[in-house]
């Protein structure tokens, strides 16, 4: 009977935006005309979102009017997008869901133009959430895994964990728990890797409400507990309404139903302050429920009534079917059947939109599509990356080929100089060796003819003897 408090969370990171100082420093900036335009606008976009979205749409709306004006005489499609895209929020927020996606058109046309693929994702992450809340889970899941994949080629992580944690809601509606529970942790671990503060008390909430579905209070209550605290601490209303909300379900679940109404009635307070028609509607729906279990039927049948009129005016499907079923079950017990008749065939309406097979066929066939997709993007860049690793172990391989064929040419050359070197040499040796023949004959000549000449000299001349003794021949 009752009604999961759920957030879809549309991409963005909030900071302390509760803090005056904070949003006094953007507004100097963009009241600023020395400022570039650029840094003026971005001011603004977080003044408008950080400081009042949140809390008081109505001044976020205002503000965006004012953005939107600026970007658009400055011509900068990027801004004008931003400020359509707080717009967009802003009748999220209201629940007039016709002049949202009026607005996220106008922005993805906008960053189409501007070729801007963050902002791409989040206009796909805008759709996913308006067709989810029309009833249509094919069109909603396709937009989701468009954003995811958006957001992973551009590298931004805390849009990645927005993904994983809208495609966990899809099946968490389709009371598949198992997979919505593994989404809305692999979503948290990315939130808590990059200090989402606003992320992970958002991926809090709806793990406690699926905790809370499958009967593990104790988990669920720990899970909101920590997200209240931390919603509080950084002034979210939204998101301390939606705890609120779901720390009565925990209660009703265990049957404490004045704790539970209580609750209820404080998350209503908040809700109808900052003007959240589909919540409201949550809400309603979530005490009439306690005085169903209670058996009050007359109360039950006008907190459902009330319910069931905000989700017709704001074309919430998922809110017409849970208000349906919520009525039928009041009309059956008050014995009237007529009426009872009628809202049964209003949810099964709603149910089949919903909950068809073919619309968790399609999301199933999404995943694995997505799925498959990675893996061939995956395959092909490991395939790339080994043909780099072959292509370069080739490269190296050919170089030392070439070394070694400029080392072996080395080595010729060099045993070729030095065989020309040893044939000189050998040359050289000879030339030598025939010069000392040449010279050692011409020796050989001279000293011959010297003895020739001597035994000529000693023919022609007398000796010494011979001298003497002619002498003393003539002497007498």
């Amino acid at each position: 009977m009752k009604t999961k408090v759920v957030l879809l969370l549309i991409l963005f990171s909030l900071n302390s935006f509760s803090q005056k100082k904070y949003l006094d420093s953007l507004w100097s900036v963009w009241s600023d005309e020395k400022q570039a335009d650029t840094t003026r606008l971005r001011a603004m976009y977080d003044f408008a979102w950080d400081g009042y979205l949140f809390a008081h749409p109505d001044s976020s709306f205002y503000f965006s009017k004012i953005m939107y004006d600026f970007a658009l005489e400055k011509d900068l499609k990027k801004f004008q997008a931003k400020a359509l895209n707080l717009q967009f929020n802003y009748y999220l927020a209201i629940g007039d869901f016709s002049k949202a996606m009026e607005k996220n058109k106008e922005a993805a046309e906008l960053r189409k133009q501007d070729s801007d693929k963050l902002g791409m994702a989040v206009a796909y992450s805008n759709f996913g959430i308006l067709y989810q809340i029309q009833g249509n889970f094919s069109k909603a899941i396709d937009n989701f895994v468009l954003s995811l994949k958006y957001n992973e080629e551009v590298g931004n992580k805390i849009g990645v964990a927005t993904s994983l944690h809208n495609i966990g809601h899809l099946y968490q509606e389709q009371n598949n728990f198992t997979q919505a529970l593994n989404y809305y942790d692999k979503s948290l671990k990315i939130r808590e890797a990059v200090g989402d503060t606003f992320g992970i008390a958002t991926s809090l909430i709806n793990i406690s409400s699926v905790c809370q579905q499958l009967g593990d209070y104790k988990k669920a209550m720990e899970s909101i507990n920590l997200s209240l605290k931390i919603n509080t601490r950084i002034g979210n209303k939204q998101g301390i309404a939606a705890s609120l909300g779901n720390i009565g379900m925990i209660y009703q679940a265990q049957k404490e139903y004045a704790k539970a109404i209580d609750y209820y009635n404080k998350c209503l307070i908040i809700q109808e302050e900052i003007g959240n028609k589909q919540t409201s509607g949550i809400s309603f729906l979530n005490i009439g429920s306690v005085y169903y279990e209670l058996n009050n039927f007359p109360q039950a049948i006008y907190y459902s009534n009330k319910a069931l009129e905000i989700a017709k005016n704001i074309g919430d499907i998922t809110g017409i079917k849970n208000a349906s079923n919520a009525l039928y079950n009041n009309y059956k017990k008050s014995n009237k059947y007529k009426e009872a008749l009628m809202m049964h065939e209003l949810y099964i309406q709603m149910l089949d939109s919903i909950n068809s097979e073919e619309s968790k066929k399609e999301i199933v066939r999404q995943e694995f599509k997505y799925q498959y997709e990675k893996k061939v993007v995956s395959d092909s860049i490991r395939s790339e990356e080994e043909k780099k690793i072959v292509a370069m172990k080739f490269e190296k391989e050919q170089t030392q080929r070439y070394l070694l064929y400029f080392g072996l040419l080395l080595l010729i050359a060099f045993g070729g100089m030095m065989y020309n070197r040893f044939r000189n040499s050998q040359k050289q040796k000879n030339i030598i060796a025939e010069q000392k023949r040449i010279v050692e004959e011409k020796q050989n000549e001279i000293i011959d003819s010297i003895h020739y000449a001597q035994k000529i000299q000693h023919s022609l001349l007398p000796n010494e003897k011979h001298i003497e003794k002619e002498l003393k021949r003539l002497k007498k």
